[in-house]
């Protein structure tokens, strides 16, 4: 089973994940692969070590990863110059053939997209990202496309290269949707044109530990953003989203405080959050940290551009519970 834990020891086969890092870089040794990202860090943790049981260190093609017999967990960095959807869709293309040849399926991916927001040719990088990663989809899987996506965050990086970590396992996950958005595979087409390619959430349960990955969630109603400008309505509709998928997920227990967390055999909960602006740590720290009853090691806080210009925060999370007769 994958679990993140920032106390890893280094014996152990790992995924290293280094926020806050003047360069990106990615690497591998025997046991070990290493992400770093020039993302700054405002807050919390920004090294992440997330363990894989029996796993080898490999690479294929442009991939670094850690494989063991039931999870694969890792990344890859790619230069871009000029357009994104034919980097984005070549990257999808050997992601996808990377599971689907081992017979597993996508559960969690972070995307960091240069320059986010900014325009090429006529056309929004996110939603160039966007079209070469739908075109990726369609082509492995056709028709039914919608029914492979997993949970996922796009953020801003700067820079010119394009970065994606991801987790794959044999376990096929349950997919989760918001009733109060839209799904983001049916937005309209004022949003590009190919909608994003991911699910609200994922469940995954394995061993006794189901592992709910939240994806990057943000202040959207129906498929239209709220309180453009506004930092606090933009947290109350962002933790109304967060509420509503965790009643989905069945972890309402992890957003009320450490003591309902553990009661309900809540084992981790982690949050990240996104900032496009530094200046709003101090608000959106207390209200989160406050609100969830978080212990500092369990929040982390950096510093990006949101996939949407009017949007200043996005809230992602992994979280872990143990299921009945695992104790």
């Amino acid at each position: 089973m994958m679990s993140p834990d920032v106390l890893a020891g280094p014996h152990v086969p790992h995924f290293e994940v280094h926020f806050d890092a003047k360069t990106s870089a990615l690497s591998h040794l025997p046991g070990t692969c290493r992400l770093d990202l020039p993302i700054p860090g405002l807050h919390g943790h920004f090294e992440e070590k997330w363990l894989t049981a029996g796993a080898t260190a490999r690479q294929e093609g442009p991939f670094y990863f850690l494989e063991s017999s039931d999870h694969l967990h890792g990344a890859v960095v790619v230069n871009v110059e000029g357009r994104l959807e034919e980097p984005i869709h070549a990257a999808y293309s050997q992601l996808l053939e990377l599971c689907t040849a081992r017979g597993f399926y996508l559960h969690r991916i972070w995307n960091y997209v240069p320059h986010i927001n900014e325009s090429d040719h006529g056309l929004e990088r996110y939603r160039q990202f966007n079209l070469g990663r739908w075109m990726a989809f369609e082509q492995r899987f056709g028709r039914d496309l919608r029914a492979y996506m997993p949970a996922a965050s796009g953020v801003g990086i700067g820079g010119s290269q394009f970065i994606l970590t991801f987790i794959a396992g044999k376990t096929h996950p349950v997919y989760l949707e918001n009733p109060s958005q839209v799904p983001a595979y049916h937005y309209p087409s004022d949003y590009g044109p190919k909608p994003p390619s991911f699910a609200r959430a994922v469940l995954v349960t394995e061993g006794g530990t189901t592992t709910g990955y939240l994806s990057g969630t943000a202040s959207i109603e129906g498929h239209r953003t709220v309180g453009e400008g506004d930092w606090h309505t933009q947290f109350r509709t962002t933790m109304h989203n967060i509420e509503i998928m965790f009643d989905r997920m069945d972890m309402m227990e992890a957003l009320r405080g450490p003591e309902a967390a553990a009661k309900a055999g809540i084992v981790r909960r982690d949050f990240k959050c996104y900032l496009r602006h530094a200046e709003a740590l101090p608000l959106i720290k207390d209200w989160l940290t406050e609100e969830l009853g978080l212990a500092s090691h369990q929040a982390t806080f950096l510093q990006a551009d949101i996939c949407r210009q009017e949007l200043d925060l996005e809230i992602e999370a992994v979280v872990e519970k143990r299921t009945s007769g695992s104790h």
